[in-house]
């Protein structure tokens, strides 16, 4: 424990400050593991302790009073064993009682043999009572093979089998009392063991509690500072602050870190002054030079250092460009100037002729639009006579199929005017023969005379019909033919009529249409022209702006190079 004590005492020294990071956990773990492993081995120790005591309660005490029990159970045993063969009126029931009685004897010796194997005591005396007892059985078992009195063999039972046997339950009695004092030495013996062990262990460990709070407050005080000193300083860099010291006592690595964090800031202060310097002479017109400190700009600095230069150059390098540019800006505005004053006159005189034109095409245009008009109605016109012409030509085709049908037919009236005169012939022959033969009946026919006289009458009449009929059919024909041939001309003509009807209602249409296509596209050139006209106006008042614009500008450019030569460039 001194030993101990100078190890605490060592965390509050300097030389645990002066150790790297590393050593310290070293040191402090490592201590630390040693200590784990004096309360492991006691926790250990304090386990076989117990296991042996428990072992010892188990396999010895409680064996012995185990063994004690089974004895004491063969003693009561063999005692009735005994009691029972004095008492048996048979003698193979004596006889069996007896070789029980023997094998109780036996078991007695065993049950000695087990409890010598747990028990640290003498055990000769009690083998030789268990012997007296077997010596005393076979008398007993002579006393009654020989016949003896049952008085007698009684009062050898009591006077010295039970008398022995009584000298045995003493003997473990006392093995029991030995044994129960044995026990009770050994739990006092454990009951020590584990409180002391336990006081050893509770000193261990309330050692290691106070190494350890040691520990953290060593590790605390030699690491946790400077690491809250070093996030102080790194929170003000975050807020912007560069006026920055880190102070520690501490030589390890946290204290080297806080000196870089010291020495960096001190170096971006430095850094920082000089652009806000760079920057105050660029902003009062000074573009000679970037900083004028460039040692100050080390590793990756540099490229700050070269971006104030190229913006010193650059800026240079405009403004001289602006400067030049200005000048030719100037001199282009009095040319676009002049440009915008012809443009201006040219778009007048535009926009007069463009007014001129859109008159022209807008009377065009009224003019296609009645034209277009005039065509629809001569459209409307043409359709319909189209339609009349037709008409016409099949009322035509219909008058030829009738005329057709009217020839047909009188071809069938004449063919039946020849059959009607040819009867008549026939009947003027009948009547011939029947006035022959009425006149050869004498007066007898003379009434058949006179009917076949009229049918002779009627049969010339009916001739002569025929013939007139004939005469006018043959009439009909001609005048039927003569008006075939004027309604074939006439078919003829109106077909023709027909075809150009057709052709002068499709040039109609065409001349329509045409008549519309044109005037949408007078429409479209009149919208063309207007935008012409808008586009001429508005150049007109783009070339008054211009040259209001080009005189501004050429003002402003004068302006501008005042301003540029207000600041200082290279060239």
């Amino acid at each position: 424990m001194a030993g101990a004590a100078v190890k605490k005492d060592s965390f509050s020294q300097n030389d645990f400050k002066r150790l790297p990071v590393a050593d310290k956990f070293k040191k402090v773990f490592n201590r630390f593991r040693t200590n784990l492993i004096v309360i492991f081995a006691v926790i250990v120790l304090i386990d076989v302790v117990a296991l042996v005591n428990l072992h010892n309660i188990y396999a010895v005490y409680y064996e012995q009073n185990s063994q004690q029990g089974e004895v004491r159970i063969t003693i009561q045993a063999l005692a009735k064993y005994y009691l029972w063969a004095l008492s048996a009126q048979e003698e193979s029931d004596r006889n069996e009682q007896i070789t029980g009685a023997e094998e109780k004897i036996q078991e007695l010796n065993d049950g000695l043999d087990n409890l010598g194997k747990v028990y640290k005591g003498d055990l000769t005396e009690i083998y030789q009572h268990i012997k007296n007892i077997d010596t005393a059985d076979d008398k007993l078992v002579q006393l009654f093979e020989s016949g003896a009195s049952n008085e007698e063999i009684y009062d050898y039972y009591v006077g010295t089998v039970n008398e022995a046997i009584k000298v045995v339950v003493k003997d473990f009695k006392e093995i029991g009392i030995s044994a129960k004092a044995q026990a009770k030495s050994a739990y006092t013996l454990a009951m020590i063991s584990v409180i002391v062990m336990t006081l050893i262990t509770v000193l261990v460990v309330a050692y290691a509690i106070i190494y350890s709070n040691k520990a953290r407050t060593a590790l605390s005080n030699s690491i946790l500072g400077p690491i809250s000193d070093i996030t102080k300083a790194a929170d003000d860099m975050a807020k912007g602050k560069l006026e920055i010291k880190v102070s520690t006592d501490s030589d390890d690595e946290l204290g080297k870190l806080a000196d870089d964090i010291t020495y960096s800031t001190d170096v971006i202060e430095d850094i920082v002054k000089d652009i806000i310097e760079t920057l105050k002479r660029m902003s009062c017109g000074d573009f000679s030079t970037g900083s004028k400190n460039p040692k100050l700009y080390i590793g990756d600095y540099e490229a700050i250092r070269n971006a104030l230069n190229d913006i010193s150059e650059n800026l240079s390098s405009t403004l001289l460009e602006v400067k030049n540019s200005s000048q030719q800006v100037s001199q282009g505005a009095v040319n676009m100037s002049q440009g915008a004053n012809d443009l201006a006159e040219g778009s007048t005189d535009q926009a007069a002729a463009v007014e001129e034109l859109t008159a022209s095409v807008n009377s065009i245009t009224e003019q296609t639009k009645q034209l277009a008009d005039v065509a629809e109605k001569s459209k409307s016109m043409a359709t319909q006579v189209r339609d009349n012409a037709e008409m016409s030509a099949r009322k035509m085709h219909l008058v030829t199929d009738a005329m057709t049908r009217i020839t047909e037919a009188s071809a069938e009236i004449e063919q039946v005017t020849n059959s009607i005169e040819a009867i008549a012939k026939q009947t003027s022959l009948l009547a011939l023969n029947a006035s022959i033969e009425a006149a050869r009946a004498g007066e007898t026919g003379k009434g058949f005379a006179v009917v076949a006289d009229q049918i002779g009458k009627l049969a010339d009449q009916s001739s002569e019909a025929a013939k007139n009929t004939h005469q006018l059919i043959a009439d009909t024909m001609d005048e039927i033919s003569n008006g075939n041939s004027v309604v074939a001309e006439t078919t003829d003509a109106l077909d023709a009529m027909q075809h150009s009807v057709e052709e002068i209602t499709d040039m109609i249409v065409r001349t329509g249409d045409l008549a519309e296509q044109q005037a949408q596209s007078m429409e479209e050139i009149d919208k063309g022209i207007e935008m012409i006209s808008n586009v001429v106006q508005n150049n007109s008042a783009t070339a008054q702006e211009s040259s209001a614009v080009s005189q501004e500008l050429s003002e402003q450019s004068e302006s501008l190079n005042n301003l540029i030569g207000q600041f200082t460039i290279n060239g």
